[in-house]
């Protein structure tokens, strides 16, 4: 069994542009994300998956000089780039994070991986409100921006099956978590250790200007002496400064 993890990324953001490789505390973004998952007990091999798009050149750049696994696939279809990633490096299981949320923690993988085993799943993820059935269900949400999906590879390439009924604004995978009569779909809720995280109001992805200003204060403030500092740290120093959630968001 191997467990690859795909960092989905691209450089041509149109809400902001190259911000994978935009730096915080001197490394670009997608730096920190590695390094923050690189210890994670479930992963066995860490590839950024971006597109073929001269655009995205830079991100080759960085992968070959940090030794990261890179695989160059389709810009538009993305579940298309994921499949050939997973094919590529010979993945079991499919651990996809998002290029622009460096805040995911090896910790949060290891136990959505710890679910995905136990449960015999097709698909486990942390649960959030981008999941349409969850609030319906009464789960304990996680914050946005720090999702965690595990999935087999063998589901992931039944994709051509479903093509044809995703809506364009639908995630990649949707095919999956939106069919549980067809696939074991297990959720991680936001209780027990992960409570701090039951903020599903709070977003903390990377799309515009002002959620890497948060990200650069986080880590100005928090790295120096953790490098891989939890998430818990981060929810303390929001309510430490409240100010802080004016920069996570959409902008007005």
């Amino acid at each position: 069994m191997k467990n690859v993890a795909l960092i989905i990324a691209r450089l041509s953001s149109s809400r902001l542009p190259k911000k994978n490789m935009m730096l915080i505390e001197g490394k670009p973004m997608i730096a920190h994300l590695i390094e923050r998952i690189k210890n994670s007990k479930f992963i066995d091999e860490i590839v950024i998956t971006t597109s073929d798009d001269i655009s995205d050149d830079d991100l080759e750049t960085f992968a070959k000089e940090n030794r990261v696994s890179i695989f160059r696939g389709s810009l538009q279809d993305v579940m298309q780039r994921t499949i050939d990633a997973a094919k590529h490096f010979q993945a079991t299981n499919i651990v996809e994070i998002l290029g622009d949320n460096p805040l995911v923690h090896h910790e949060l993988i290891d136990h959505v991986g710890e679910l995905f085993i136990k449960t015999h799943s097709d698909y486990s993820a942390t649960a959030t409100k981008e999941y349409s059935f969850c609030d319906s269900v009464k789960l304990n949400l996680f914050s946005i921006g720090v999702r965690v999906q595990i999935y087999k590879s063998d589901i992931a390439y039944r994709y051509p099956e479903f093509k044809k009924s995703i809506k364009e604004d639908h995630h990649p995978s949707s095919f999956i978590f939106n069919n549980p009569e067809i696939f074991k779909l297990s959720f991680l809720e936001a209780n027990g250790q992960w409570s701090f995280l039951n903020k599903p109001d709070v977003n903390f992805a990377v799309n515009y200007q002002k959620n890497f200003e948060f990200m650069k204060k986080v880590f100005s403030t928090l790295y120096a002496s953790d490098h891989i500092f939890s998430l818990k740290e981060v929810i303390e120093l929001i309510n430490k400064d409240p100010r802080l959630l004016s920069l996570l968001g959409a902008e007005n």
